[in-house]
């Protein structure tokens, strides 16, 4: 999608503060969508830079002055009044007290609080961006169960926040028996875990992830909680996602890999066109490392997604 008329640019930002809280403006009872919050913003203006845009909108919403930025996610969404184009940027280092210039409500919120207020509908891929970190941890096929949670263990304390549970080859007692060792390790670091084959949800799992056939499979995939997630390797298959309303997906492979030497990959252009046409948090997988996270947010992704170079 390019960014033409009739949508209307608008800024956001996801502000972090002390501990990871994230502030949050309330809309005024009068306006459109009165009531609810809001990822701070404003319109962009004719001739402004979306960084220069962000700075302003915050500067004169809040009072504070952006020191560091980054790109999220972009979020188009049509209202019955009009139709908006939300480039949403993440702010981490400011200086100032954020306050409401304009008579607006605004407080700090955990990142789990975000899930249980009500937001306007374009600000709900946001939330999600907002909860999901850069990294995220896809398990090789487990071996000697021991083995696999001390790795694991070493990965967790690391700082790995999200892992893709991913075992394929145990029998239905053995993966669900190391599912929930998995989680419950996973929780004792305030990180979350996604269940991938068998598509199975469990309640101590925070998401299940499907894959690439699951996604034309004629089935409710939707968990009764938690996120659902894809692996997707095209647009078409992205626009699949969409349809069935996954939280975030997995595009791959975007660089060369050694698991499949010669295979044909995405590169990183590819990638961000085919993330231009979502509105949901997209992970670059495929080749990639920690060094890749700064060149997936600057194409418009959620971050990086590995087996090899997070488990080793």
């Amino acid at each position: 999608m390019s960014v033409v008329e009739p949508w209307l640019h608008v800024m956001a930002a996801v502000i972090r503060g002390q501990e990871g809280r994230i502030l949050l403006a309330q809309r005024p009872p009068g306006k459109h969508q009165g009531g609810k919050w809001e990822f701070p913003g404003g319109k962009l203006e004719v001739g402004e830079t979306p960084l220069q845009g962000l700075k302003r909108e915050l500067h004169e919403e809040l009072g504070i002055e952006v020191q560091h930025a980054q790109p999220l996610i972009k979020v188009r969404h049509v209202y019955p009044e009009t139709a908006v184009l939300l480039d949403v940027w993440e702010v981490d280092v400011f200086t100032g007290e954020p306050h409401g210039r304009e008579g607006q409500p605004v407080g700090w919120f955990e990142t789990e609080q975000l899930s249980g207020l009500e937001f306007p509908p374009a600000n709900y891929p946001i939330v999600t961006a907002a909860r999901l970190p850069e990294v995220c941890l896809i398990t090789p096929e487990p071996e000697d169960p021991a083995v696999f949670l001390h790795k694991l263990e070493v990965a967790l304390q690391s700082g790995i926040r999200l892992v893709q549970f991913r075992a394929k080859r145990l029998l239905p007692d053995e993966y669900l028996a190391l599912a929930r060792e998995t989680a419950r390790l996973a929780h004792s670091f305030s990180a979350r875990v996604l269940l991938n084959s068998p598509p199975v949800m469990l309640p101590e799992a925070d998401g299940l992830h499907l894959t690439s056939a699951q996604l034309w499979q004629d089935h409710d995939w939707q968990p009764h909680n938690g996120w659902l997630s894809a692996s997707c390797h095209s647009r078409e298959e992205l626009a699949q996602a969409a349809e069935i309303g996954v939280d975030f997906a997995f595009l791959s492979p975007v660089l060369p890999t050694l698991s499949h030497p010669g295979a044909a990959h995405l590169g990183w252009e590819a990638f961000a066109a085919c993330v231009e046409q979502v509105n949901f948090p997209v992970y670059a997988l495929g080749g990639l490392d920690n060094s890749h996270v700064v060149a997936a947010r600057k194409r418009g992704g959620q971050g990086i997604a590995a087996i090899r170079s997070l488990w080793s």
